[in-house]
């Protein structure tokens, strides 16, 4: 939870005082709520530290994740930033059209967005471990 924290504490002062993801942290909400809170408010690169934080937190303890807990991590986490993108953007007909993760990588990289690329990186290797 140390790196949880941390990352939440480097962000917090950044937040505007009335967004929701000010408020879930603190009042000291579940990092996968804050999470989400902070997909819906555009705050991809706080939701995509969080993701990460919580994928090395689960590494650490030694206990795998199931595969299907991945993916359906992964599948909200699409659904989330699908709903921020414009519908002209090259990730969100990737992510419309049902492209394989690594198609959906590289248009979200073309597109500057590095915390969902990051997100589905991570995801394709922690998939790639466990098959």
């Amino acid at each position: 939870m140390d790196a949880i924290r941390q990352i939440l504490a480097s962000f917090r002062s950044t937040l505007p005082a009335g967004g929701k993801t000010a408020a879930a942290i603190d009042r000291g909400a579940g990092p996968e709520e804050i999470s989400a809170c902070a997909t819906e408010e555009g705050l991809h690169a706080l939701a995509g530290a969080l993701f990460e934080a919580c994928e090395e937190q689960l590494d650490a303890a030694g206990d795998p994740t199931p595969q299907g807990s991945v993916i359906d991590v992964v599948a909200e986490r699409l659904r989330e930033f699908r709903q921020q993108l414009p519908a002209d953007s090259a990730t969100a007909r990737m992510i419309d059209g049902g492209a394989s993760l690594e198609e959906i990588s590289e248009a979200a990289q073309q597109e500057g967005l590095d915390s969902l690329a990051s997100l589905l990186f991570e995801a394709e290797r922690e998939a790639g471990g466990r098959s």
